[in-house]
């Protein structure tokens, strides 16, 4: 991700949930369009991990439903029975609605969303995106990169939180 305002992107629950978890569900607004599955808004808002009024506060969600058909056929295709219904979900939408760019911190997911060919970003990501447009200085950066380590549910090395200062 460049400097510039993001047009579209995919949404998992982790970004949501660990942003959230710092007070930096903000962030989200980097992108024109977010599209979120129903499985994610599933894990989010309705298993009371995130306000439904603060996620629709950001005012670039579109709530996404898939056709179950459609969906089972590329899971089938793509081979990713072993996925979450809300990763599987995340990825189909990719493919759907030919947006390149996955906001996930999910390890698996990120493999296989590489592997057919969109790319993944995770809430470090974000952040450090976030710093670089100037919404926020290298030291609010830093500070919730720390947070998400020490703060969030978000399950990180603290060397990869050390490298994601890196690119600060």
């Amino acid at each position: 991700m460049g400097n510039e305002r993001v047009e579209k992107a995919v949404c998992d629950a982790g970004p949501v949930i660990h942003l959230y978890e710092v007070d930096s569900l903000l962030f989200l607004r980097l992108f024109q369009s977010l599209y979120v599955p129903a499985a994610v808004w599933r894990e989010t808002v309705e298993a009371h991990r995130v306000p439904e009024a603060d996620i629709l506060a950001l005012g670039n969600i579109s709530l996404e439903t898939v056709n179950v058909h459609r969906l089972k056929k590329f899971i089938h295709l793509h081979s990713l029975q072993h996925l979450q219904k809300a990763d599987q979900e995340c990825l189909f939408l990719c493919k759907s609605l030919n947006c390149p760019l996955l906001l996930t911190d999910d390890l698996a997911v990120r493999k296989q969303a590489r592997r057919l060919g969109y790319t993944p970003v995770g809430s470090l990501g974000i952040i450090v995106r976030a710093c670089r447009t100037q919404i926020i200085d290298v030291a609010r950066a830093k500070e919730l990169l720390n947070a998400l380590y020490h703060q969030s549910t978000l399950f990180v090395t603290y060397a990869i939180i050390e490298q994601a200062c890196d690119q600060l």
